[in-house]
Protein backbone atom coordinates (compact mmCIF):
# COMPACT_ATOMS: atom_id res chain seq x y z
CA UNK A 1 0.00 0.00 0.00
CA UNK A 2 0.90 3.36 -0.33
CA UNK A 3 2.04 5.87 2.26
CA UNK A 4 -0.93 7.65 4.16
CA UNK A 5 -0.80 11.00 3.13
CA UNK A 6 -1.98 14.11 5.13
CA UNK A 7 -5.02 14.40 1.82
CA UNK A 8 -6.29 10.77 3.37
CA UNK A 9 -5.73 11.89 6.90
CA UNK A 10 -8.19 14.69 6.12
CA UNK A 11 -10.78 12.36 4.62
CA UNK A 12 -10.17 9.48 7.52
CA UNK A 13 -10.99 12.69 10.12
CA UNK A 14 -14.17 13.42 7.84
CA UNK A 15 -15.14 10.08 7.68
CA UNK A 16 -15.35 8.53 11.20
CA UNK A 17 -16.53 12.02 12.67
CA UNK A 18 -19.64 11.22 10.48
CA UNK A 19 -19.90 8.13 8.33
CA UNK A 20 -22.81 9.21 6.48
CA UNK A 21 -21.14 11.68 4.83
CA UNK A 22 -21.75 11.60 0.86
CA UNK A 23 -18.61 11.61 -0.97
CA UNK A 24 -19.27 15.15 -1.97
CA UNK A 25 -19.17 16.26 1.54
CA UNK A 26 -16.07 14.45 2.34
CA UNK A 27 -14.35 16.05 -1.02
CA UNK A 28 -15.23 19.20 0.48
CA UNK A 29 -13.68 18.86 4.01
CA UNK A 30 -11.11 17.00 2.57
CA UNK A 31 -10.51 20.46 0.05
CA UNK A 32 -10.65 17.44 -3.24
CA UNK A 33 -12.81 17.25 -5.96
CA UNK A 34 -14.97 14.14 -5.90
CA UNK A 35 -13.51 12.06 -8.35
CA UNK A 36 -10.15 11.87 -6.53
CA UNK A 37 -11.64 11.79 -3.70
CA UNK A 38 -13.96 9.00 -4.28
CA UNK A 39 -11.05 6.91 -5.74
CA UNK A 40 -8.71 7.69 -2.23
CA UNK A 41 -11.52 6.14 -0.35
CA UNK A 42 -11.45 3.13 -2.75
CA UNK A 43 -8.07 2.55 -2.14
CA UNK A 44 -8.20 3.00 1.70
CA UNK A 45 -10.91 0.70 1.80
CA UNK A 46 -8.79 -1.75 -0.32
CA UNK A 47 -5.74 -1.59 1.96
CA UNK A 48 -8.18 -2.26 4.61
CA UNK A 49 -7.23 1.22 6.29
CA UNK A 50 -11.30 1.70 5.75
CA UNK A 51 -12.61 -1.58 7.61
CA UNK A 52 -16.69 -0.85 7.11
CA UNK A 53 -19.36 1.96 7.93
CA UNK A 54 -21.57 1.93 10.66
CA UNK A 55 -24.88 3.50 12.15
CA UNK A 56 -24.26 4.20 16.21
CA UNK A 57 -27.82 3.40 17.70
CA UNK A 58 -29.51 4.76 20.77
CA UNK A 59 -29.44 1.31 23.14
CA UNK A 60 -32.14 2.57 25.65
CA UNK A 61 -34.81 3.58 22.70
CA UNK A 62 -34.39 -0.02 21.79
CA UNK A 63 -35.23 -1.05 24.94
CA UNK A 64 -31.50 -1.82 25.87
CA UNK A 65 -31.22 -0.10 28.93
CA UNK A 66 -28.85 -2.01 31.21
CA UNK A 67 -24.84 -2.58 29.59
CA UNK A 68 -22.51 -4.23 31.89
CA UNK A 69 -19.03 -4.74 32.03
CA UNK A 70 -18.31 -8.37 32.34
CA UNK A 71 -14.51 -9.74 33.53
CA UNK A 72 -14.17 -13.68 32.60
CA UNK A 73 -11.40 -16.21 34.07
CA UNK A 74 -11.05 -19.37 32.30
CA UNK A 75 -9.84 -22.48 33.96
CA UNK A 76 -6.51 -23.35 31.40
CA UNK A 77 -4.69 -21.21 28.74
CA UNK A 78 -4.31 -23.15 26.49
CA UNK A 79 -4.79 -22.40 22.78
CA UNK A 80 -8.32 -24.79 22.68
CA UNK A 81 -9.70 -23.14 25.61
CA UNK A 82 -9.06 -19.61 24.79
CA UNK A 83 -10.59 -20.43 21.30
CA UNK A 84 -13.43 -21.97 22.38
CA UNK A 85 -14.35 -19.26 24.52
CA UNK A 86 -13.75 -16.96 21.60
CA UNK A 87 -15.84 -19.05 19.48
CA UNK A 88 -19.20 -19.22 21.63
CA UNK A 89 -19.15 -15.93 22.81
CA UNK A 90 -18.96 -14.53 19.15
CA UNK A 91 -22.54 -16.41 19.05
CA UNK A 92 -24.20 -14.29 21.93
CA UNK A 93 -25.59 -11.51 20.41
CA UNK A 94 -25.85 -9.45 23.61
CA UNK A 95 -21.93 -9.67 23.88
CA UNK A 96 -21.05 -6.16 21.66
CA UNK A 97 -17.30 -6.21 22.25
CA UNK A 98 -15.16 -9.03 24.16
CA UNK A 99 -11.15 -8.17 24.17
CA UNK A 100 -8.46 -11.04 25.38
CA UNK A 101 -6.48 -9.31 28.62
CA UNK A 102 -3.78 -9.60 30.34
CA UNK A 103 -3.89 -9.60 33.91
CA UNK A 104 -6.16 -10.99 37.21
CA UNK A 105 -9.22 -12.21 34.41
CA UNK A 106 -8.83 -13.47 30.49
CA UNK A 107 -11.25 -11.47 29.03
CA UNK A 108 -13.24 -8.74 29.14
CA UNK A 109 -16.91 -8.54 27.63
CA UNK A 110 -19.38 -5.75 26.83
CA UNK A 111 -22.46 -6.59 27.34
CA UNK A 112 -26.30 -4.66 26.48
CA UNK A 113 -29.45 -6.04 27.84
CA UNK A 114 -32.93 -5.22 28.54
CA UNK A 115 -32.71 -5.64 32.38
CA UNK A 116 -31.01 -7.27 35.04
CA UNK A 117 -33.29 -10.16 34.61
CA UNK A 118 -32.11 -10.49 30.58
CA UNK A 119 -29.00 -10.40 32.40
CA UNK A 120 -29.86 -13.19 34.70
CA UNK A 121 -30.55 -15.15 32.02
CA UNK A 122 -27.74 -14.60 29.76
CA UNK A 123 -25.23 -15.24 32.67
CA UNK A 124 -27.03 -18.35 33.38
CA UNK A 125 -27.86 -19.77 30.61
CA UNK A 126 -25.25 -18.37 28.28
CA UNK A 127 -22.13 -17.32 29.40
CA UNK A 128 -21.62 -19.49 32.58
CA UNK A 129 -22.37 -22.54 30.48
CA UNK A 130 -19.18 -22.00 28.02
CA UNK A 131 -16.84 -24.65 28.38
CA UNK A 132 -13.55 -23.44 30.44
CA UNK A 133 -15.24 -20.29 32.15
CA UNK A 134 -14.29 -20.77 35.97
CA UNK A 135 -15.47 -16.97 36.97
CA UNK A 136 -17.03 -13.83 35.80
CA UNK A 137 -17.03 -10.82 37.70
CA UNK A 138 -19.71 -8.14 36.71
CA UNK A 139 -20.02 -4.58 36.88
CA UNK A 140 -23.27 -2.81 35.87
CA UNK A 141 -22.08 0.79 33.72
CA UNK A 142 -24.02 3.40 35.49
CA UNK A 143 -23.18 6.05 33.41
CA UNK A 144 -21.07 5.79 30.40
CA UNK A 145 -19.26 9.03 30.27
CA UNK A 146 -17.14 8.49 27.15
CA UNK A 147 -17.83 5.94 23.88
CA UNK A 148 -16.38 6.65 20.60
CA UNK A 149 -14.59 4.56 17.60
CA UNK A 150 -12.39 7.69 17.07
CA UNK A 151 -8.67 7.44 15.92
CA UNK A 152 -6.88 10.85 17.46
CA UNK A 153 -5.33 11.21 14.25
Amino acid sequence: MRKIDETDMRILRAMQKDGSMTVAEIAEAAGLSQSPCSRRISQLEDAGVILGRSVKLDRRKLGFDVNIDVCVKIDAHTRDALDIFKREVQLIPEVQMAVLVMGEYDFRLRVVVRDIEHYRLLLQDRLSTIKGVQEMHSSVILEVVKDTTELPI
